[in-house]
């Protein structure tokens, strides 16, 4: 006991001396030599060194002016190596801890990209398509002259487009099924709902007057046909929708 009392003084001097020693083997470099090698693996496609060393970064150079690139090149390590949800968490923080940052515009398409790229196929949970449109949306009010404006539209629609045609596939599989009402239901939402996707909204239309044949509704019927005939002139269903309307007058 009286050697192992002996011995504390000096371990303790020991540990101090080795931990003087490791804080003097690392010496921090200057912010812009360390920002140049974590570019050098991020454009040689080395993401996860570039992640390792962007993310010590945000350690070692946590007041420096840099920040707002450091944690938006971390995001985008993670977006390369698709890791979406802890790349969009990255440009968030980018968006919120830098609001005046000129990085801001690219870290809000990127939050949307992210979701965007989460989204699944359209029989599937379509939570985050919902997500991307929001940021989508959030990007074009915020940020009306934005250089991403066209890309951030058509990917609005595009996410739209998935969530119409997953409403329509719900509606044709209700007709197979002889529920007609529920398809109609889900016809008229199509047709409320996602009235800027012509493609699905013809379909829908189309099928709400096959539904109300198949119920034999004829007065109904005769009114959707007619009305789909008026709205959809040019329809690849425009011969089927008029024989349809001529079997019903006859």
């Amino acid at each position: 006991m009286t050697k192992i009392c002996r011995l504390l003084p000096l371990l303790a001097a020991l540990v101090v001396l080795m931990t003087a020693c490791s804080q003097r083997v690392r010496e921090i470099p200057p912010v812009e030599s360390a920002m140049a090698k974590a570019m050098k693996d991020f454009n040689r496609e080395h993401y996860v060194d570039a992640q390792e060393r962007f993310d010590q970064m945000s350690l070692d150079y946590a007041g420096s002016a840099l920040m707002d690139s450091i944690t938006y090149m971390s995001g985008e390590c993670g977006y390369q190596m698709e890791n979406f949800l802890l790349a969009a968490d990255q440009f968030e923080q980018v968006v919120s801890l830098y609001p005046t940052s000129p990085l801001v515009d690219d870290a809000r398409i990127r939050v949307a990209d992210c979701y965007y790229e989460l989204s699944p196929k359209y029989a599937l949970d379509q939570s985050y398509t919902y997500r991307a449109i929001q940021e989508y949306q959030m990007l074009l009010d915020e940020y009306p002259d934005s250089k991403f404006r066209t890309l951030a539209e058509e990917r609005v629609s595009a996410c739209r487009y998935k969530l119409a045609f997953k409403d329509f596939k719900a509606a044709e599989l209700y007709y197979r099924l002889n529920q007609w009402p529920a398809a109609i239901i889900y016809c008229n939402d199509i047709l409320e709902d996602w009235y800027d996707q012509p493609t699905v909204c013809e379909r829908a239309h189309f099928l709400k007057a096959r539904c109300y044949v198949a119920m034999k509704l004829t007065e109904e019927a005769r009114a959707t046909l007619d009305d789909f005939l008026q709205t959809w002139p040019d329809s690849e269903y425009k011969e089927d929708a008029a024989s349809e309307l001529k079997a019903l007058t006859e």
